[in-house]
């Protein structure tokens, strides 16, 4: 079994800044976010990280291009690690999103399963990545530490499922900060969370 495995959330793109829905859209890091980036690698240095897999999308793998260059673990790309698809919102904000689908907002809003119109749930989201979790972990050597980078809807949702949180426990952690993230470590059949939204900035925080 691996020693850890260390969930980074991607940093800031302008789509962050500005509030507005990603989804799988490929939106790039802008230069907040690659300074998150670095002081993120910088942070994890010593983590003892082996091996990296990302989402594919832009944002989520110049995170992993940072963390790779210092600390020399080897890099791969991982489409199943994407972003939840929020279909028709993607591209907009949440005022804008209001206006035109009110209910489903407020239904998203309050923790309800649904699906934004043509995209997915976050239950069907989280288990994609969950599946694609187990599947690093399953190729993995014992005692290697592994780095998943990846997105703050979809990183919050799999390590629920991983903790055995379930429906229940869905939202009990918060979305992590650009560049936050959290450590799991297994104990038999099961995960321990160690930390989740640290970060090396300290207004991320709060």
């Amino acid at each position: 079994m691996v020693a850890s495995i260390i969930l980074l959330r991607h940093g800031q793109t302008d789509y962050n800044a500005e509030g507005r829905f990603q989804g799988q859209a490929d939106i790039p890091l802008n230069e907040l976010g690659r300074s998150q980036a670095r002081a993120a690698a910088e942070a994890l240095a010593g983590s003892g990280i082996d091996r990296i897999v990302s989402s594919d999308l832009a944002r989520a793998y110049e995170t992993a291009q940072a963390l790779a260059a210092r600390t020399g673990a080897g890099l791969e790309a991982d489409p199943l690690l994407r972003e939840i698809s929020v279909g028709e919102w993607q591209g907009r904000t949440r005022s804008e999103i209001a206006e035109i689908w009110p209910d489903q907002l407020a239904a998203w809003q309050s923790g309800v399963d649904m699906r934004p119109p043509g995209g997915e749930s976050r239950r069907e989201s989280s288990a994609r990545v969950v599946a694609a979790i187990r599947e690093i972990v399953a190729g993995a050597g014992a005692e290697e530490t592994l780095a998943v980078v990846a997105h703050g809807a979809v990183l919050r949702g799999a390590a629920e499922e991983l903790l055995g949180l379930g429906r229940e426990g869905a939202g009990y952690l918060g979305v992590m900060a650009n560049c936050g993230y959290g450590v799991l470590t297994p104990r038999r059949d099961t995960w321990v969370l160690r930390s989740w939204g640290a970060s090396s900035d300290p207004a991320a925080i709060a």
